[in-house]
């Protein structure tokens, strides 16, 4: 898949060092709300391995971050994306996201969730064209839609 960059499976021998990822990057933002369960979350990130959503995306040679993606009957739904420190604001999480989109096809969606209280994260995806499609007490579904 190429779109300004490419999504490539994760490998099974890949898994300790993605999950090291998202441990960094969601912890700190996820403790706000709850305490940090690391058997849950280690639960998680396994199931989302098991179901082979989890793709690095890669953009001249070199990982800029890491997506859970998925399909469904209305489209797409991201279901998680890092972006390791070194990449954040090098414009790789626009980029990977930009990806997702172009791989809807005309109508469907692409849908997210968010921490409410996130502000640059909202304003991230905001600027993208994501609206908020439900607002629950800790966290956001966000919506994007292809043009049919």
């Amino acid at each position: 898949m190429t779109h300004g960059g490419a999504l490539q499976p994760l490998l099974a021998s890949e898994q300790q060092a993605a999950y090291a990822l998202y441990r960094d990057a969601m912890m700190a933002g996820l403790s706000r709300i709850a305490h940090w369960d690391e058997a849950l979350q280690r639960q998680r990130f396994a199931a989302s391995q098991q179901a082979a959503s989890l793709f690095w995306f890669e953009e001249g040679g070199a990982r800029r971050a890491l997506l859970s993606l998925r399909r469904d009957d209305a489209g797409l739904i991201v279901d998680l994306l890092v972006v390791p420190p070194a990449q954040q604001r090098s414009g790789s999480g626009r980029r990977a996201m930009r990806l997702v989109q172009a791989l809807c096809r005309p109508g469907e969606q692409v849908r997210l969730s968010c921490l409410r209280h996130d502000r640059r994260v909202r304003a991230f995806y905001a600027a993208l064209g994501y609206r908020v499609g439900h607002a629950g007490t800790d966290f956001l579904e966000l919506l994007w839609q292809a043009p049919a």
